[in-house]
């Protein structure tokens, strides 16, 4: 046997699958299986995936640590969370209940990496052979001759673009990341400035007693530090979770998992050697206390942080007694849409008597369906799912270590059950009128089941439709001058709502004709000309013209009603109309002309 070799994957003898644990419920599959059983990339190079560089605390890209004029520090992620996507081998068959049993990892993050690839944009680029994710980039290899590349150092005062992509062991790269721009300082800098991060706070401690919450505004925490001199500010941080061994944070670098940041503060000015720092409030009673700070420098070459100082553990006391009464729950969204119930909830009144919450558990009857942990951040506060028709009837009791106030008034009420949507509201002009056609717009109606159009009608007759969420369009085929009374419906899976208080008027036209026209004043070369305005004019006159007969004698602007016309000779004929004109256009000339002779010279 020791001079056979044995494929263990194929080999028929076993009595469970490979990998895998024994006495399986399953009889094992035989070699023929395993192989038919295999994924269908069974053997095929992993491709790496896209590394991603690390994010600062506010979430920004921050691959660059420190800058000099001849170095630049870079940190990337490689693969993570890919593991499961590229693993080759066959699915491993289920386990028995065995309490709870596991098979183990799969592998490493940097598995089917075999180093990577670091590109100067337009420049060249360099290899880092191995798994290492972060390097200190002094040069690269320009290739523009690929016989005979040239090693190139990084410059001062030089603004770079730098990628980084993996590669595998058959030297198959994966995607590049996403570019990185950085520009290095000028020479002297790493004399001029302490090429170190800035140090970190010693003998972080609290400047003043822990608050007793007794209102609802809380109470801040007051720290206090010995000055460090590199730094110009220093960020403050908390954390609130209950484990003492908290993971790192993968996408902020140098901070852990549930970090949060309280506050910052400049360096102040003058000789004190103590820093005192004021937090926000807190609001609830035995909060976790983890605080630790670090000093930060912002120079001409960015920013660099220190190590974070020793962590202040500790707890907010204990409320003084059992929260009261909390308020009556709320509907966040009402009606209720999709079954999703959402709940405002509001804290009770704190004082001496009554001690702040630390959670508060809503009930529906008497079974518990929430549980939402101090302090209530935005609403809604509960999201609960609910079928058709389900009845509900919510209160809420608010709780902290002494005990549990008493329960809220009941919100009582139904998810509604489907049915057509109701008429929609708010239909109004969304612009102009014009001669043919009328843009409108309306309310959305909000229901489950939800709206999947809209339908305009003119009168009796429908015009258009508009596909949900769209809640404006245009009813056109109109006349200039035509009256209209437009409604709108809604529709869902169970069918048409009613229709919409009408929006009515008339589409745009020319004025009509100017009435009562007349002359006064006759001479052997002018006369006065009068008229009233016509009624009813959509849109509104903007000038009136007069004529004699078809020769244009004058314009006169609108709000006026009378002009002179000059240009006759004596004993001439005249013919005298006026016309309107809006935006639209001319209107037709009054009826009849009124007409006579200017008298002799």
């Amino acid at each position: 046997m020791a001079n056979e070799t044995w494929n263990l994957e194929t080999n028929s003898e076993l009595t469970a699958e490979p990998g895998s644990p024994l006495s399986l419920v399953d009889p094992p599959l035989t070699a023929e299986e395993r192989v038919a059983d295999r994924p269908t990339d069974y053997g095929d190079t992993a491709v790496p995936s896209k590394p991603t560089w690390y994010k600062t605390a506010e979430g920004h890209d921050t691959g660059a640590g420190r800058v000099m004029p001849y170095e630049i520090q870079l940190f990337w992620h490689s693969n993570i969370g890919q593991i499961a996507e590229h693993a080759k081998m066959p699915p491993l068959p289920p386990l028995p209940d065995a309490g709870g049993s596991s098979l183990g990892s799969r592998g490493l993050d940097h598995i089917y990496i075999a180093g990577h690839r670091l590109t100067i944009v337009g420049e060249g680029d360099v290899i880092v052979p191995g798994g290492d994710t972060d390097a200190i980039l002094t040069g690269y290899w320009d290739r523009t001759d690929p016989v005979r590349p040239q090693w190139v150092r990084v410059q001062p005062e030089t603004e770079y673009t730098v990628t980084v992509a993996a590669y595998n062991h058959d030297d198959v790269y994966g995607p590049e990341s996403d570019p990185l721009t950085l520009t290095t300082p000028a020479i002297g800098f790493d004399q001029q400035h302490n090429t170190l991060p800035p140090t970190a706070p010693d003998n972080l401690a609290f400047a003043a007693p822990l608050p007793v919450i007794t209102t609802a505004a809380g109470g801040p925490l007051v720290l206090s530090w010995d000055r460090q001199r590199d730094a110009t500010k220093y960020e403050v941080y908390n954390n609130a979770t209950r484990e003492t061994d908290v993971p790192m944070d993968p996408d902020r670098i140098g901070l852990d998992i549930g970090d949060v940041k309280l506050g910052e503060i400049d360096q102040p000015t003058g000789t004190n050697q103590t820093i005192t720092f004021t937090t926000p409030a807190f609001t609830t009673p035995d909060t976790r206390l983890a605080l630790k700070v670090r000093s930060v420098r912002t120079d001409t070459n960015g920013t660099a942080v220190s190590a974070f100082s020793t962590v202040l553990r500790s707890q907010i006391p204990p409320a003084v007694s059992a929260p009261g009464k909390a308020g009556t729950p709320t509907l966040t969204e009402s009606p209720v849409v999709g079954g999703q119930v959402k709940l405002t909830l509001t804290p009770p009144p704190i004082g001496i008597v009554n001690g702040a919450p630390t959670f508060y558990a809503v009930y529906d009857g008497t079974r518990k369906v929430a549980t939402v942990q101090a302090p209530l951040g935005d609403a809604p506060h509960v999201t609960l799912s609910y079928t058709a028709g389900q009845a509900y009837s919510f209160t809420v009791v608010a709780g902290n270590s002494l005990g549990v106030g008493p329960a809220s008034a009941a919100l009582t009420g139904s998810v509604p059950t489907p049915a057509a949507p109701s008429a929609p509201t708010g239909l109004a002009l969304t612009g102009a009128v014009s001669t043919t056609s009328v843009p409108v717009k309306w309310t959305a109606v909000t229901m489950d089941p939800p709206v999947t159009k809209y339908s305009l009608y003119q009168g009796t007759t429908k015009k258009a439709e508009v596909a949900a969420p769209n809640i404006s369009g245009t009813v056109s085929g109109y006349t200039p001058g035509q009256a209209y009374s437009i409604t709108v419906t809604a529709t869902n899976s169970v069918g048409e709502g009613p229709k919409s208080t009408a929006l009515s008027g008339k589409t745009n036209a020319v004025p009509g004709a100017p009435t009562g026209v007349s002359v006064a004043n006759v001479t052997a070369t002018g006369m006065d000309v009068s008229w009233a305005a016509p009624t009813g004019v959509q849109p509104a006159v903007t000038s009136y013209k007069v004529y004699d007969g078809s020769t244009l004698k004058a314009t006169s602007p609108a709000g006026t009603t009378s002009t002179g016309i000059t240009g006759y000779a004596a004993s001439s004929p005249y013919s005298v109309t006026v016309a309107a004109v809006n935006s639209v256009g001319e209107g037709a000339k009054s009826s009849p002309a009124v007409t006579g002779t200017t008298p002799a010279a």
